[in-house]
């Protein structure tokens, strides 16, 4: 019975880890995604950086 726990445990933390992956991958997306808009528009303050 304990290893079927450990299984389960295991596949439970792959799967949360999964899906903060996915979660990253969608904000990593979202982040590129304002960089370029950033990138396309001049702003006066970019050069200042």
């Amino acid at each position: 019975m304990e290893k079927l726990d450990q299984e389960i445990d295991t596949m439970r933390q792959e799967f949360e880890s999964q899906g903060q992956k996915q979660a990253h991958d969608k904000w990593q997306a979202r982040v590129d995604e304002l960089q370029r808009e950033r990138s396309d528009a001049p702003q006066p303050e970019a050069a200042e950086h």
